[in-house]
């Protein structure tokens, strides 16, 4: 059974990205916050669970969080949109950390050899850290960082911790921005768009962070 575990839990992640793909061209859902405010709006006294569900299960559906959240407020309001779109990506983090927990670096060994051992150090390293402030960032990409975190065995109560605490940050600078939308150009949406922009570019103030930010630009540059 031990064997078989990270066959089935690979089997297991491809039908979720499987089943996403259906579920969405079933509800109909299109890359924009209007399509998904249509169909959680639909659903009538289940569209909160429902919308818990999309933040939970986004990637699977093809969707990108700066997407999905805002529809929260715009659906919800602020309070309850903010608590409802923590919700999911707590869910998220858990289900991605415990598949990858489960997976286990032992399986990844065999294809990636002593480049798991480096991943390992470099991940436990930063450890909960790192999973916070990816999780407040609004630009943060969480699901990498989840799926490491498992691989790479940080600790679940940490992990736990980390995210919890930074979720709600997320999801209200965009909850926020969202319960404005149907109101633009008012003072309250250019205090949410400020709020989400700050934290989007909050990243740049730290020195070493531009360092390598330049860095990796300087690398990226086709040579002549």
């Amino acid at each position: 059974m031990r064997r078989l575990l990270p066959a089935l839990l690979v089997l297991l992640t491809a039908g979720l990205f499987l089943g996403g793909f259906v579920a969405r061209k079933a509800l109909g859902i299109e890359l924009s916050a209007e399509s998904i405010r249509g169909v959680v709006l639909a659903l009538g006294w289940k569209a909160a669970l429902a919308y818990v569900g999309m933040v939970t299960f986004r990637q699977f559906l093809f969707l990108p969080s700066a997407i999905v959240l805002p529809v929260g407020g715009l659906v919800f309001g602020m309070k309850l949109g903010t608590a409802l779109g923590a919700l999911g990506i707590i869910a998220s983090a858990v289900l991605k950390y415990t598949i990858a927990r489960l997976l286990g670096r032992e399986w990844m060994r065999p294809y990636f050899g002593a480049a798991v051992d480096a991943f390992e150090r470099r991940a436990a390293a930063a450890g909960p850290v790192v999973v916070g402030l990816v999780t407040a960032h609004p630009a943060g990409p969480m699901t990498p960082v989840y799926w490491g975190a498992g691989f790479a065995a940080v600790p679940v109560v940490s992990f736990l911790v980390a995210v919890v605490l930074t979720a709600p940050l997320r999801s209200f600078a965009y909850a926020f921005f969202g319960s404005t939308l149907l109101d633009p150009g008012t003072p309250r949406f250019w205090t949410a768009t400020a709020i989400l922009t700050v934290a989007a570019l909050a990243p740049l103030a730290h020195r070493g962070f531009r360092e390598r930010l330049l860095s990796a630009a300087g690398r990226a540059e086709p040579k002549t």
